[in-house]
C-alpha cells in the first residue's frame, strides 16, 4: 500500500492504495487551509481504508510545477511521514499523474496548467501499452515527449498527432499511485531531507523582494 500526495494545483489530493487499486482521490476544499487539513484529512483516510502507517510500503508525492506554497506543504508533510516510519519517497511530476489519469492506457497526452501572470506550464507525455491489438491496453511505460516548463499562454501547440488534453483539474494523488511499475515514470528520492521540488518559477513573495532590492 502507498500513500500519495498531490498539491501543486488549487485543488489538493491524497490517496491510499496500490498500484492496481489506487482508490479514490479524497480532494480537500482548497490549497489555502492545506496547512491545517493534510494531517487530518491523511489520518482519516487511512482510518476509513483501516491502513497503518505501519502497512505502508512508501509514499509518493507530486513533484513540481505547480503552486509554490502548495508543494511545500504535501512535501514536507510526505518526507515527515517517511521519516518518521522509515520510508521511501517516491516522486513524479504531477502533470504527469494527471496525464495518466487522463489516458490510463496509452496515447499522448497535452497538459497544460495555469501558471498566471500570462503563462501556463505544459508538458507533453507518451503511454506505450503493453498490450497490442485493439483497444487501449495497459500502459507499461511512459516517454517524456516535453518536459515541464514555463511558456506564454499564447504559444502554439505542440505539433504531436493526436494529442489527449489534461489539466489541473486531472491532477491526482490516486494516478500518483498508478503510475508506480510504469518504466519512466517514478523516481525514489535517495536523500529526502536534501531534496526540493522542481517549483517551475519564483513565488510572488520572492519576485517581489527582488524587485524591491534592485
Amino acid at each position: 500500500m502507498y500513500l500519495a500526495f498531490d498539491t501543486a494545483t488549487d485543488v489538493p489530493s491524497l490517496a491510499v492504495g496500490s498500484p492496481d487499486a489506487p482508490g479514490d482521490d479524497v480532494r480537500l476544499a482548497s490549497r489555502r487551509d492545506l496547512s491545517r487539513e493534510i494531517e487530518h484529512a491523511t489520518a482519516a483516510l487511512l482510518a476509513r481504508r483501516g491502513v497503518g502507517l505501519a502497512d505502508l510500503a512508501g509514499v509518493v508525492v507530486a513533484d513540481g510545477p505547480g503552486s509554490f506554497t502548495g508543494l511545500r506543504i504535501g512535501i514536507a508533510f510526505a518526507k515527515g511521514v517517511c521519516r518518521a516510519r522509515g520510508l521511501p519517497l517516491l516522486a513524479a511530476p504531477s502533470m504527469l499523474g494527471a496525464a495518466f489519469a487522463v489516458a490510463g492506457g496509452a496515447g499522448a497526452v497535452l497538459v497544460e496548467y495555469d501558471a498566471l501572470r500570462g503563462d501556463v506550464y505544459r508538458a507533453v507525455y507518451r503511454f506505450a501499452s503493453a498490450v497490442s491489438g485493439v483497444g487501449p491496453g495497459v500502459a507499461s511505460a511512459v516517454a517524456v515527449l516535453e518536459a515541464p516548463a514555463l511558456v506564454p499562454r499564447d504559444a502554439p501547440p505542440p505539433a504531436h498527432a493526436r494529442l489527449i488534453r489534461a489539466g489541473a483539474a486531472h491532477a491526482s494523488a490516486g494516478a500518483l499511485i498508478g503510475l508506480h511499475g510504469l518504466a519512466g515514470a517514478l523516481a525514489t528520492i535517495e536523500s529526502p531531507d536534501r531534496w526540493e521540488p522542481s517549483y517551475g518559477r519564483l513565488a510572488e513573495a520572492e519576485v517581489r523582494r527582488r524587485a524591491a532590492e534592485r
